[in-house]
């Protein structure tokens, strides 16, 4: 009976780890030092080794040892309790997909300003979406507003909608509007709202070139036309503040595994109280049907490993111990001292938008005369990951907590080189 007990209330005690009681930090309180001293510290958390400046984020988070300590002592406590659970109940089941797992929400709905019961835990930013472009009981000629640079994972369901069921999915020149700013993108989704109208999906932080997006203002225009605002944040949430309910939206998916540096395979489903309604369950399993528990009935993708969960718990707890306030000023501290750099070094285009309104810790640019690959390569060469993202582009640089300002300047020092041979040649 004790072991069980002990098992029940894992969960509800998974930011308690192993990982950071060994390492004497106190679960709750904000890190203390300087924004540097808190990240120098951070770098030394992470499993690859020190020499290596990681900017990949962008597509996958790298996970401090707290966090990987967090999934293998609930991987443990799992298999060697596992005889003891006697299936009673779904809650506290050794598996996920069919528990509330109330408590683990209750932790990431106020991490995103939400409640509870309008948080569901998910795989990922991709399943989330699907959820909701599924979900919905489109009519032909239903028109979805959305851009012509929305990640594959977000865009793609309402794609497979327009084949399927005869929605009308405007994809909007993103490129010939940026050079308005905030206003000039807002303006252009204005224009192309009609009454057909039926959702407007957008990133709250564009992957390839990381524009954050006006998204106050084009929830505030779905909201005039009585029209869903659907949001992928996958490359927001960890990067910067988020809260769901200040932001007005319906909608709202996110990939923790990146930015949040939360376990892969790790998503969260944001769905306000009051739209619930107007989703169908496309994933069902015993509670497709359950309304009195919100969101839970968007999470019922059956047998997951609880480990992933507590893994989650803990980089939330990690979050908010540095603050989010903090991460997102080291991260666009970072970003400056990048773009500035970039604008010094002939030869380097710079492809995300320079307006600083549009600006993340995403940077997107190339090196004139040289492939992206190319250019992905010789960064590597130098132990700098980047991600190439097409020669008209470049490389995808994300800047997180795991890179130093000493970092940046290694990029800078590769590509002022780059740049100078490209022109020698």
């Amino acid at each position: 009976m004790e072991k069980r007990r002990n098992f029940l209330g894992a969960l509800a005690a998974a930011p308690l780890v192993h990982g950071l009681l060994a390492r004497g930090v106190s679960e709750g309180q904000p890190s203390s030092g300087n924004d540097a001293e808190v990240f120098s510290r951070l770098r030394d958390e992470f499993l690859f080794p020190r020499e290596v400046t990681y900017c990949n984020t962008g597509t996958l988070g790298a996970i401090p040892r707290e966090v990987m300590d967090a999934m293998v002592t609930g991987l443990r406590r799992t298999e060697s309790t596992l005889p003891d659970w006697p299936y009673f109940q779904a809650d506290g089941e050794p598996l996920t997909g069919y528990q509330p797992l109330l408590a683990a929400r209750t932790t990431a709905a106020r991490f995103l300003g939400a409640d509870a019961l309008e948080v569901a835990i998910t795989q990922n930013a991709t399943m989330g979406m699907n959820v909701l472009g599924n979900g919905v009981d489109w009519q032909a000629g239903d028109e979805v507003l959305t851009t012509d640079q929305e990640h594959g994972g977000a865009v793609s369901i309402f794609r497979l909608m327009a084949k399927r069921r005869g929605i009308v999915v405007k994809e909007l020149p993103l490129a010939g509007a940026v050079g308005g700013g905030p206003e000039g993108i807002t303006a252009m989704f204005r224009a192309a709202a009609s009454a057909k109208t039926r959702a407007i999906m957008v990133s709250h932080i564009t992957s390839q070139f990381g524009i954050l997006m006006p998204v106050r203002e084009l929830i505030a225009l779905a909201r005039e036309r009585e029209a869903l605002s659907l949001i992928d944040g996958a490359q927001a949430v960890g990067q910067i503040r988020v809260n769901v309910r200040e932001l007005g939206c319906d909608a709202y998916v996110a990939s923790p595994h990146k930015w949040l540096m939360a376990p892969k395979g790790t998503g969260l489903l944001y769905v306000k109280r009051g739209v619930q309604a107007k989703f169908w369950t496309t994933l069902a399993s015993y509670q497709w049907d359950n309304q009195e528990q919100g969101a839970f009935r968007f999470m019922q993708y059956g047998t997951g490993s609880t480990a992933l969960i507590e893994g989650l718990l803990a980089a939330l707890s990690l979050a908010d111990r540095n603050t989010m306030e903090r991460v997102e000023r080291w991260d666009l501290m970072l970003t400056k001292r990048l773009r500035d750099g970039l604008g010094k070094i002939k030869g380097a285009v710079l492809s995300s938008p320079a307006d600083p309104r549009l600006g993340s810790a995403i940077t997107t640019f190339r090196v004139e005369g040289m492939t992206a690959r190319d250019l992905q390569n010789a960064l590597w060469e130098k132990k700098i990951r980047v991600r190439a993202q097409g020669d008209d582009k470049g490389v995808r640089l994300s800047a997180h907590v795991c890179v130093a300002p000493e970092d940046i300047d290694r990029v800078l020092l590769v590509v002022a080189r780059l740049a100078t041979e490209g022109r020698a040649v």
